[in-house]
């Protein structure tokens, strides 16, 4: 499901839109099963600014892709001003939620679970564009449930100080710690005053 079409910050009639109570899954791969088929993709993908565009309670499992991409939400450039709640998503292949390069997004009250290489994702072209405007916050991720076997709790950049954590419970069945771009969970709280 896809939803606007401007990239970047530009101005976009793409306002208000309520994406909730679908049921998306099976994503990415030929009809019987074999080799992932596609790139740069996700269940729900959005594009470009979108004032008051709710995402919610939506559920949506099994998306993969060929190399890049199998995102269960996916806030691609420019994804600005959406709301991203009470959504269930599980078995991904890159994650269950990625953020390119937006702003002002609020991420709660999620289930999150099983992403094959990561379960949260954030990119921006470079770490010197995410600090082009001290204002900028791209996203708020709070009271969401993040629950992994493999891969890692994070992918992308993480290293500016534009996003916020708050009150989020991480559960993983893996044998290794659980780390926080390369942080310790107490690093991690100490740095980003983050949980």
């Amino acid at each position: 499901m896809s939803v606007g079409w401007t990239w970047g910050s530009a101005n976009s009639p793409t306002a208000n839109n309520i994406i909730e109570f679908n049921h998306i899954h099976h994503l990415g791969k030929l009809a019987d099963g074999e080799q992932p088929l596609i790139n740069d993709n996700g269940g729900i993908y959005t594009l470009g600014v979108q004032p008051g565009t709710k995402i919610r309670s939506n559920l949506i499992h099994d998306i993969q892709a060929h190399n890049y991409g199998g995102w269960g939400i996916y806030l691609d450039e420019g994804s600005s001003q959406i709301l991203v709640e009470n959504n269930i998503v599980y078995r991904t292949r890159k994650g269950s939620f990625h953020l390119h390069r937006g702003e002002d997004n609020i991420v709660r009250n999620n289930i999150f679970a099983l992403g094959e290489l990561s379960q949260i994702e954030r990119t921006v072209e470079t770490l010197e564009a995410a600090l082009e405007d001290e204002d900028y916050r791209s996203f708020t991720l709070e009271n969401n449930i993040i629950y992994w076997r493999d891969g890692d709790l994070l992918a992308g950049r993480w290293g500016d100080k534009y996003y916020a954590f708050d009150r989020n419970l991480y559960w993983s069945l893996g044998d290794r710690p659980i780390g926080f771009d390369k942080l310790s969970w107490q690093e991690w709280q100490q740095k980003r005053n983050g949980s």
